[in-house]
């Protein structure tokens, strides 16, 4: 199969593996609150949101080992590909030793910090909670090189298949076990069991099928101090990520309990939905990007493709976007039931800046190649701070709804503005065009939305049922795909999406 059919199967699976992944948590999410409670639902994500921050440790290494696995295996280096996974690998060892010790230490710090939140049995499931997913951190951690093999192959397919099937049957099992034991603690468990086993199926395709040899060529100085190096600033980007996006769960905790972390919870499940819609593509892309820099140095074509990528991914994050704004109420009271309102405002307040984030997000992935990446950490870690600060200041006065405000600030400040400075005067991407592009997309059908909207709630419809919702979606979908077939799409989009329908092959 060659590359340009490898990249267009990945982007497929990948968003077969995204729409699965936003089904299974519509499924999923209310039926593990009815299991194990409200109260134990809030202490499942607030330990996850601690976790979250060790968690970034896995960065340290994996987005080195894919960048120079990537680089020998174009200039057909077998030694030294190796010889990248032999030394990834060892330093993997020393890391997970690392990963243990601080998870000893957050147990203590937590048990401490919330010692007057919680109850004491709460604090003692938490702590265990805590230790489980510390040993998932080490799991995932040394499965980030097999990861990083099977991406350089372009081998997406079996990637995500083999996410997708992890998927699909944690959550089952999770909800089996909740009947015996409904508790956090029991969900955690599962978790880590599923995971192994992906990373032992995702180790096996990386060695015996993909024929990855880790054979220790002897310790490369300059090879470890690249790997830390580049790698270095990921960690920054992953950590600034976790402060900006954890800590509001860990603050209303700390002020409020656990049953209000639950409903914030249950508006960041959207919005990280959300999230893997416009974060799908890109890593799909990284090998090309690669390429096109380092062989060509066409930042022209470089430009144009993120250009495309942006467009189709604002395509779908539109239709999520505006269904949401206009049927989300009603939905999450059908879904997440009564007293759920504020996680809809929440989610939606996050998601309209959230955007401008998701649609340039193969920007990210073009930094990484180019070695620029730091900056995304300096600025990420800045809006994280001021986002922490802006929480505890608003979440005083406005509660749940002002710790998304605060975030929503900080987003539009970062994402929009200073990254969109960035990207035109030091990567030199033409930033002018690439907004001039969205707006055709956009404007059309923010007009739609407004007249969806204003139909669905001035009609005299029976709000409150699934009959309503599902009817109202279908219309919603039909409608935006009209809109932007026929108002928003170019010649290239039109014949990509024909080509899927099998009326005529790809221009």
């Amino acid at each position: 199969m060659s590359d340009s059919s490898n990249r267009r199967s990945g982007v497929v699976v990948t968003y077969v593996y995204t729409i699965c992944n936003i089904l299974v948590q519509l499924i999923y999410v209310p039926l593990l609150l009815s299991s194990i409670g409200q109260e134990e639902y809030g202490l499942y994500q607030l330990t996850g949101s601690v976790v979250s921050y060790i968690v970034s440790i896995n960065g340290i290494l994996a987005a080195g080992v894919g960048r120079f696995y990537c680089m020998y295996k174009a200039n057909d280096d077998r030694a030294n590909m190796e010889n990248t996974l032999a030394i990834a690998k060892r330093m993997y060892w020393a890391l997970s030793v690392a990963t243990m010790v601080i998870m000893l230490g957050i147990v203590v710090a937590f048990r401490a910090v919330y010692a007057t939140s919680f109850t004491s049995a709460q604090i003692d499931e938490c702590s265990l909670m805590l230790m489980v997913l510390g040993v998932n951190c080490v799991v995932t951690m040394n499965n980030a090189i097999n990861v990083s093999i099977i991406t350089a192959n372009e081998r997406f397919l079996f990637l995500k298949g083999s996410q997708t099937v992890t998927l699909v049957l944690q959550p089952v099992l999770v909800l089996l076990l909740t009947r015996i034991c409904p508790s956090a603690l029991a969900v955690t468990c599962v978790v880590l069991a599923m995971n192994a086993l992906c990373a032992l199926a995702q180790r096996f395709y990386a060695a015996n099928v993909l024929k990855a040899s880790y054979t220790y060529h002897g310790w490369n100085r300059g090879l470890a101090r690249g790997l830390l190096g580049f790698s270095a600033v990921i960690v920054l980007v992953t950590l600034a990520d976790q402060i900006f996006w954890k800590t509001d769960q860990l603050i209303i905790g700390y002020f409020f309990g656990a049953a209000p972390v639950a409903v914030y919870a249950v508006g960041s499940q959207v919005y990280t939905a959300y999230m893997t819609v416009g974060t799908a593509v890109s890593s799909v892309f990284f090998p090309h990007v690669s390429e096109l820099y380092h062989h060509d140095h066409d930042m022209g074509a470089i430009s144009a493709l993120f250009i495309k990528v942006g467009r189709i991914s604002l395509m779908l994050c539109l239709a999520i976007l505006g269904g949401f704004a206009v049927l989300g109420a009603d939905f999450m009271t059908l879904w997440a039931g009564e007293g759920f309102f504020e996680a809809y405002v929440v989610a939606l307040v996050i998601m309209v800046p959230f955007t401008i984030d998701l649609i340039q997000n193969l920007g990210l992935t073009i930094m990484q190649v180019m070695n620029r990446y730091q900056f995304r950490g300096i600025v990420y870690l800045s809006i994280a701070l001021l986002n922490v600060v802006l929480t505890i200041a608003l979440l005083q006065v406005y509660g749940l709804i002002g710790a998304a405000v605060s975030t929503a600030i900080a987003m539009f400040v970062g994402n929009g503005l200073i990254m969109n400075w960035y990207y035109k005067v030091k990567i030199g991407l033409d930033v002018k065009r690439f907004w001039k592009s969205m707006m055709g997309v956009m404007v059309p059908e923010l007009m739609y939305f407004a007249l969806f909207g204003a139909a669905y709630w001035l009609l005299p419809i029976a709000h409150g049922s699934w009959l309503t919702f599902v009817l109202a979606g279908a219309v919603f979908v039909v409608g935006y795909l009209f809109v932007l077939r026929l108002f928003a799409m170019n010649e290239y989009e039109k014949s990509l999406i024909d080509s899927f329908l099998g009326r005529r092959p790809q221009s």
